[in-house]
């Protein structure tokens, strides 16, 4: 047995035996619906902290981040800022998400939209939108999980092989395991992610350069273009960087597994703890970023994929023993964090598309349902990584182009404009598609230098705010019991705090 051989067999097992830990620890709360999606809101800050960090730093940031630094320069640093603006939105957004979530039974994203804007049309047209969207989030996993394979085993499994293997992993660790049992998964796969980031951090530069002082004295004298923008990227320019933050980070918590996630923590202050204590994970951006510039350097004679990188490097570096931890760490940041999105596309379909066009549809029928959603929906990313491989982050970023249209209608109108109405919501959302659409597919994106994203954000905002002036709001009274959930503090105005000689009325909850 080769080398290379044994290290894959060894990272198989391993990924086997933490997919049957995961299934263990699961399973008593993967019983129904609420169980298997949200862990019945029972979810405490530690468990929530692994599962949102393994949501955001995924093989996307293993691997993609730095094969993106690599390709593009420092236009990769667009994601280290996009994550702190969206934690600072985080901190005031779940909580409220996570209040109504509770006050109604939520446990989808859908859920919200149709309760809010009193429309089960509107809640079945995201869902099966959104559940579409979200399967260039699963791709990018398989993709990252075909490199590592591709890669370690040297080229003795091709693409579609090591693909294959990904989607079958996949889907019977999601299947079987629930949302809790990914949690621990999660745990794991951080602990080892940080393990094997810190290794090749330190490792690269003083093999490769002798120190850190000395790859950074090459990086700026042979590389200057990879450290300023536009750079080696030709196109992404300071006005591309400002615009993209602002699209990716207003687009971060607009993803439907965010929904699910914040639905299964204990109290809204385990979602702000995660908001304050989670830019801690923005060190591992920085750190890959850093090994993809430094790559520019150390395979200068080479032709590499972007997202052989880091993979190819750990082949070149580590001996046997750590390259097979730091191969686990890969393939459990490509296996594990496609978990919640799986499970929260097929809730999309199975509940808030197929419940809600089929009347009298039973609870159990619909859990059914989801979970014999998730081999179809895995495969269907397979599908998509076979036929239309691309860079990790493009794929990432396309995404976010089209679930950043949802802003305007889950958070300007679900959570502060109470004259937001369904037809306004829809008719935005659309607009934005088709813009982000068109410009994409014309290669438009940046145009005049900003994210096509935000420019479609800018129209889909426009008729969001003209139709809904347009078209009638939701009664009053809904939207009161509504916005009373996610804000159940009291409001008086300031004459009576002036008459009564106080600061603020407390809930008499």
């Amino acid at each position: 047995m080769t080398e290379s051989v044994m290290v894959l067999v060894i990272t198989l097992a391993a990924v086997a035996l933490v997919t049957v830990g995961g299934i263990i620890v699961g399973k008593d709360q993967s019983r129904d619906l609420e169980g298997w999606l949200v862990n019945s809101r029972l979810m405490g800050p530690v468990l929530v902290w692994f599962l949102l960090g393994t949501e955001i730093y995924t093989a996307f940031t293993f691997q993609g981040l730095a094969g993106y630094a690599f390709a593009k320069g420092s236009a990769a640093f667009y994601n280290v800022a996009l994550n702190d603006v969206a934690y600072a939105l985080g901190f005031f957004i779940l909580p409220a998400v996570w209040l109504i979530g509770k006050k109604f039974g939520y446990v989808t994203q859908s859920d919200f939209l149709a309760g809010r804007y009193q429309s089960k049309n509107l809640g079945i047209f995201v869902a099966f939108t959104s559940a579409l969207i979200m399967i260039a989030y699963i791709d990018l996993n398989i993709e990252g999980l075909g490199a590592v394979v591709r890669v370690i085993g040297q080229n003795a499994f091709n693409q579609t092989a090591s693909d294959l293997l990904g989607f079958l992993v996949l889907a019977v660790a999601v299947l079987l395991g629930g949302i809790r049992g990914n949690a621990w998964q999660s745990m794991i796969k951080d602990i080892l992610m940080f393990i094997a980031v810190i290794a090749i951090f330190i490792v690269v530069p003083i093999h490769y350069f002798g120190s850190f002082e000395h790859m950074y004295t090459e990086m700026t004298t042979k590389l200057p273009q990879y450290l300023v923008l536009p750079g080696a990227s030709k196109t992404l320019g300071p006005l591309w960087l400002v615009s993209t933050v602002a699209i990716t980070g207003m687009g971060q918590w607009m993803w439907p597994q965010w929904f699910g996630v914040a639905y299964t923590a204990r109290s809204p202050r385990t979602l702000k703890l995660q908001a304050v204590f989670m830019p801690l994970y923005q060190l591992v951006k920085v750190m890959m970023i850093t090994i993809g510039l430094a790559a520019v350097l150390i395979f200068a004679a080479d032709k590499v994929k972007g997202n052989d990188v880091v993979m190819l490097l750990a082949l070149k570096t580590f001996p046997a023993w750590f390259l097979t931890l730091f191969t686990i760490a890969a393939v459990f940041a490509a296996v594990i964090p496609a978990g919640p999105i799986i499970m929260t596309s097929a809730s999309l379909i199975a509940k808030n598309v197929y419940g809600a066009l089929v009347s009298g549809t039973s609870e159990s029928t619909i859990y059914r349902l989801t979970k014999g959603l998730v081999f179809p929906l895995t495969l269907v990313a397979f599908l998509l990584a076979i036929l239309a491989p691309a860079l990790i982050v493009v794929v990432l970023l396309v995404a976010y182009d089209f679930i950043s249209q949802l802003f305007p209608a889950v958070v300007v109108g679900g959570l502060f404009w109470r004259r937001a109405t369904k037809e306004g919501a829809t008719a935005g959302i659309i607009v934005g598609w088709v813009i982000s659409g068109v410009l994409l597919l014309t290669n438009h994106d940046p145009l005049f230098g900003i994210n096509a994203g935000l420019i479609a954000l800018a129209g889909n905002l426009i008729v969001f705010f003209g139709v809904s002036a347009m078209t009638q709001p939701v009664p009053h009274d809904e939207l009161k019991k509504f916005f009373a959930a996610a804000f159940p503090q009291r409001k008086i105005d300031r004459r009576a705090r002036e008459t009564l000689g106080i600061q603020k009325v407390p809930n008499p909850d």
